[in-house]
């Protein structure tokens, strides 16, 4: 059985990566996906892009972030416990620096999963993380590393561009394998009926209408 993830919560209805819109997708989704990053005074931010008006997040204090976004609650943003969150999580982490890893490794449950482009980092802390863990992949070439991985490493999972798994060259194990992100209807149904751990979408409440 394939497994709805949330894309970054329920980004149409709520902002995305806010614990509200979070903690609503698990009324439609098994999983949700959200991006986490370091704020200089050593918090967990939940947040896409490295910027705020300029100004890089990892340069920024909590207190100077919520400056530069007036009208927008902090507290919907700043990850503190993990009881802030009703569900499981894939946690991307955005950048690599030790001290992420270590903060989401440190909260996370043991069916969460932590994900990362930095696929260095990812295998220096696999050996502390409670939780699952895996690489994501945007590119063809990355193909064919990711499966010598997948054969090394049989907790590995793969977060794949939903393009990649059309690949003539995609090898990966399809129960380790998520794609993202997918919002067309009958490309969600072929992902599903080739068995895929995961699809990762921005409509989770429309998707999980033709999983049943």
């Amino acid at each position: 059985m394939s497994y709805i993830f949330g894309h970054r919560g329920l980004p149409h209805v709520h902002p995305e990566n806010s614990l509200d819109g979070i903690n609503k997708a698990f009324t439609y989704a098994e999983y949700v996906e959200t991006d986490v990053r370091l704020t200089k005074d050593n918090n967990l931010i939940l947040f896409h892009d490295p910027y705020i008006n300029d100004y890089l997040i990892q340069d920024l204090t909590v207190n100077e972030i919520e400056l530069l976004l007036p009208g927008i609650s902090i507290d919907q943003f700043i990850l503190e416990s993990r009881e802030q969150i009703k569900g499981k999580v894939n946690f991307e982490i955005k950048t690599n620096e030790d001290i992420l890893f270590q903060k989401v490794s440190s909260i996370a449950n043991s069916d969460d999963i932590i994900s990362s482009f930095h696929w260095e980092g990812i295998h220096n802390f696999k050996d502390i993380f409670t939780s699952e863990y895996g690489i994501i992949l945007n590119n063809e070439d990355d193909l064919f590393e990711a499966k010598a991985l997948s054969i090394h490493d049989e907790r590995m999972f793969f977060m794949v561009e939903k393009g990649l798994v059309n690949s003539r060259n995609f090898d990966l194990p399809k129960e380790r394998t998520s794609a993202w992100t997918v919002n067309d209807e009958s490309e969600f149904k072929r992902l599903m009926e080739i068995g895929l751990f995961g699809i990762i979408t921005d409509i989770p409440d429309t998707m999980q209408l033709y999983k049943k």
